[in-house]
This record gives structure tokens, C-alpha cells and sequence, in this order.
């Protein structure tokens, strides 16, 4: 069984005093793609945004790579290894994708290295290659898509938090997206993926928590929960 990178214990989060997350609990074990299912409202985002550090729990414990993180500031978080790619992209629309990237890598000091992260980047999305010198905000959506997550790999991240892929993508660009996450997991990346298409996560994930108004209601392997009646139901369109 391969090592758990991340631990989610009892994890308590509010907004104002309304609960968003009440004592969850789960893990990613290194080299998973691990996913959040739920509908609108049932705390999906608010966990990767507590697990990264963007906002701070009332109770309960993040562990990451063994240390407990849960009181680190997201800068010093980043900084571990642990990369959240927030939902709706939240690229620099007025600066070139070759200063998305390098932006992504501000915690090296190795310009060397950046060099060779922005090649490795290039290499997976040959499309950002050709566009490097294009403004971010003139990208189509699924560009923009791909350079967030080339961004994010700048960090050259053990755990990538990714909230909401596919949203505000057209159909066809989905498939690409997809493939692009199913090619990093056999890179060795290893993924915490919040995603409205569960059959697209499902397809992709090693183990899934589904998750209703803050707590955790079903968990399984993604073979299994993609065949799961109350999931194909409430999710599948079952």
C-alpha cells in the first residue's frame, strides 16, 4: 500500500456560524487521484480551501507529507509541496503566458531550474509553447485551463489540489482535460480533484468521497462509486 501524503482529520470550517465542514476525515495516498464529489453548497471547495491554508479551521487537524499544517500560512504550504489550483483559473489576464509560469515557480531561487520547469511545462502542453508570448486573458478557456495547471506544476507540487477542471469548458475541451489529468497521475502527480462532472472524476479517480452539507456520506473506490445506485442517481443522471 503506498504512503499517505495527506490526512484530513476531523476538519471543522465556518462561515460566520454557519458550519461548512463538520468533522470530515480522509486521506490521499501518494500517487492517487483522489476525488470530492457532492452537489453546490456541500463543502467541496471549502476543504481544498482549508487544506491549503486559504482558510483556517475551527477544529481538526491537516497533516501533509507527516507535519501537521493545519496552522501554516497557504505561502508556506505552497512552499511543502501542497499546490491549489482554485476554481475559475485565476490567471494573470495581462501578463504573457511565459510570465504565468514563471510567477508559478516564485518559490525557487534557481533560475536554472526555472528554465527547466518551463521546458518540462512545455513539453506536456505544447499549446502554451506556442502561445508564450500571447497576453492570458486573449487564451480560450481551455487555454487558460492548461496554463493554470502548468502554473500550478511550476511548484513542482507532491499534492495538486485542483477545484473544478472542466467548469466553463465546452465539451469537446473536457476530453482534453481530462486527458491531461489522467497523463500527470502517470507522471507520478498526485491529485485531490473537486469536480461538478462526477462521471469525469469518477473515470479518473483511484478512491472517492462523496460529501452532502459539510460531513462525508459515501466513500469507495472510483470503480465502485461510479456504479453505486445512489451515486449514479443523485450524480450520474441515473
Amino acid at each position: 500500500m503506498s504512503d499517505i501524503l495527506l490526512q484530513v482529520e476531523n476538519l471543522e470550517t465556518y462561515y460566520g456560524k454557519i458550519a461548512a465542514l463538520k468533522g470530515i476525515s480522509f486521506e490521499v495516498r501518494e500517487g492517487q487521484i483522489v476525488t470530492l464529489l457532492g452537489s453546490n453548497g456541500a463543502g467541496k471547495s471549502t476543504a481544498l480551501k482549508t487544506i491549503s491554508g486559504l482558510i483556517s479551521p475551527a477544529a481538526g487537524r491537516v497533516i501533509f507529507c507527516g507535519e501537521d499544517i493545519t496552522k501554516l500560512p497557504a505561502h508556506e504550504i505552497v512552499k511543502r509541496g501542497l499546490v491549489h489550483l482554485p476554481e475559475g483559473r485565476h490567471i494573470f489576464k495581462d501578463l504573457t503566458v511565459l510570465e504565468n509560469l514563471e510567477l508559478g515557480s516564485y518559490t525557487l531561487n534557481d533560475n536554472n531550474e526555472r528554465k527547466r520547469r518551463i521546458s518540462w511545462v512545455f513539453d506536456r502542453f505544447p499549446i502554451l509553447e506556442s502561445r508564450m508570448k500571447q497576453l492570458g486573458g486573449t487564451l480560450s478557456g481551455g487555454e487558460q485551463q492548461m496554463l493554470a495547471i502548468g502554473r500550478g506544476l511550476m511548484a513542482a507540487p507532491k499534492l495538486l489540489l485542483m477545484d473544478e477542471p472542466s467548469m466553463g469548458i465546452a465539451p469537446l475541451i473536457v476530453k482534453d482535460i481530462t486527458e491531461i489529468i489522467r497523463r500527470l497521475h502517470e507522471d507520478g502527480t498526485t491529485i485531490l480533484l473537486v469536480e461538478q462532472n462526477a462521471k469525469m472524476a469518477l473515470g479518473l479517480a483511484d478512491y472517492g468521497y462523496v460529501m452532502d452539507t459539510g460531513t462525508i456520506v459515501l466513500e469507495g473506490e472510483g470503480s465502485t462509486l461510479i456504479n453505486d445506485e445512489k451515486v449514479i442517481k443523485a450524480y450520474l443522471g441515473g
